[in-house]
């Protein structure tokens, strides 16, 4: 069994690298996104195959389900990693003051101020991305969550609430955060970003007041659901030592665990609006792609700078790709009969868009990690934007040092990647739910949305 896992992993990854090598005629140099070598459509139809061809190997090979159960390998103890959380609690809660504190202090004076940074490329991007690697960083971070808990330590857990709620106002908090992002005309300026970390502060802490501390993260806090998410992709996590997988976050006992790649997903409980909170990811950094895109630009015209239209536009952005992964989910209960209905299918399956969503942010933000993330070293000088020069990084310029066709082939690589990773959990989930031939009958649809959503990405990219 092993041995037939290797040979595939062996075929998927060459197959990958034939996608990025269309007719294998790459040898050029991508100057940018309107130097390609080759058009477009020829990197999105290579990269089609190549999900395809996943989906044939994993027919043929991958006849049992594998990962439904979860796949701890092992856990330890070390004792490093107590000194590790406490550090990343410590980082959370000096982050929060920081942006609250440079916001207040200089409003929107100064183009050092270190709140938009922190919020924007490290917050939003490095900690998540460090999250699909490392485990769920996040939980020892969270600087809300450690306040919730701290002043709600004697309410009691309202399981009933998370029951009929789910994460549906965790929902309505990431729209509102992408739209703070993308849409609001003054959603960058420190003192905004200061404004809005006080109100969520409260707001966080006010659904632990009703709910519970840990209920109340679950059903408000987008980012305690965003990064918990991401990180069931990583192979290790550092958890509680005395309940391993718990989401509650002590520093008394901390095990390490080590574990399969992908293998945590498919054990998400199916809250009410996951699925919501999976489609709003990947749909909200389309928006983005694709408003920036030359094509949008000459179909919008001066309508993309008016904020209600943006507003609509993210939105209807949201709708399309809910709309589409409906399609694919009443496809599939349809060829699955037996009573299965879309909502079911959609819930059963939303986890397998995980690693697609974070194949979009990679690939559309992995520019901004890199250039913008060294921005932390020329803000941390002057944090409030009072002309200081503390550490003498005051008057660095951002290394630009990467080539445009390497960021090209990483970006390509993120989104291929992400997808032949969401095209193997539905295949496992369709094996443990309908079984043999009918399981890969139901991927039918599933399968055409991965690959329409692949060249999404692509054109969006080279846009």
């Amino acid at each position: 069994m092993k041995a037939t896992l290797r040979r595939l992993a062996v075929v998927l990854a060459v197959t990958s690298i034939a996608a990025l090598e269309p007719g294998m005629a790459l040898a050029h140099g991508i100057g940018g996104r309107a130097d390609l070598p080759v058009p477009v459509s020829y990197f999105a139809v290579g990269a089609g195959i190549a999900i395809v061809a996943s989906f044939v190997l994993l027919s043929a090979l991958w006849t049992e389900p594998r990962l439904q159960e979860g796949s701890w390998i092992g856990i330890r103890r070390p004792p490093g990693a107590r000194r590790l959380v406490t550090a990343l609690r410590a980082i959370g809660i000096a982050g929060l003051a920081l942006v609250v504190v440079a916001g207040l202090v200089d409003g929107n004076s100064s183009p050092l101020n270190i709140a938009p940074v922190l919020v924007f490329v490290y917050f939003w991007l490095v900690v998540p991305f460090a999250s699909a690697a490392a485990g769920n960083l996040w939980r020892w971070m969270s600087p809300w969550a450690a306040l919730s808990r701290r002043l709600n330590a004697r309410r009691p857990e309202r399981d009933d609430l998370l029951t009929r709620m789910g994460i549906w106002p965790a929902v309505v908090v990431l729209i509102g955060f992408t739209w703070l992002e993308l849409v609001a005309p003054n959603g960058a300026e420190p003192r905004t970003l200061a404004v809005a970390a006080l109100l969520y502060t409260a707001f966080v802490v006010g659904a632990g007041y009703l709910a519970g501390p840990e209920s109340g993260l679950r059903l408000a806090d987008a980012f305690h659901t965003y990064n918990g998410l991401i990180a069931r992709i990583a192979p290790v996590d550092v958890v509680p030592a005395d309940t391993v997988g718990t989401t509650v976050a002590t520093t008394r006992n901390v095990a390490v665990v080590r574990r399969r790649w992908l293998s945590a997903l498919p054990t998400i409980p199916e809250w009410p609006g996951l699925t919501a909170f999976v489609v709003v990811m990947i749909a909200t950094v389309s928006y983005d792609g694709a408003s920036g895109t030359e094509l949008w630009a000459s179909l919008t015209g001066d309508l993309r700078r008016e904020t209600w239209f943006q507003t609509i536009s993210l939105l209807g952005f949201i709708v399309a790709i809910g709309a589409a992964y409906a399609g694919a989910s009443w496809a599939a209960a349809r060829l699955a009969g037996g009573g299965w209905t879309a909502p079911r299918v959609a819930r059963r399956f939303a986890h397998t868009l995980v690693p697609i969503a974070l194949a979009y942010a990679v690939a559309h933000y992995i520019t901004l990690v890199l250039y913008e993330g060294q921005l932390l070293l020329i803000t941390a000088s002057d944090p409030f934007g009072l002309g200081w020069n503390l550490f003498g990084t005051a008057g660095w310029n951002v290394d630009f040092f990467l080539s445009p066709e390497v960021v090209w082939y990483l970006q390509v690589v993120a989104i291929v990647a992400g997808h032949i990773a969401g095209v193997v959990l539905a295949h496992d989930r369709a094996l443990a739910d309908f079984g043999g031939e009918v399981a890969v009958r139901t991927q039918y649809a599933m399968l055409a949305l991965m690959v329409a959503l692949t060249s999404l990405g692509l054109f969006i990219l080279a846009g």
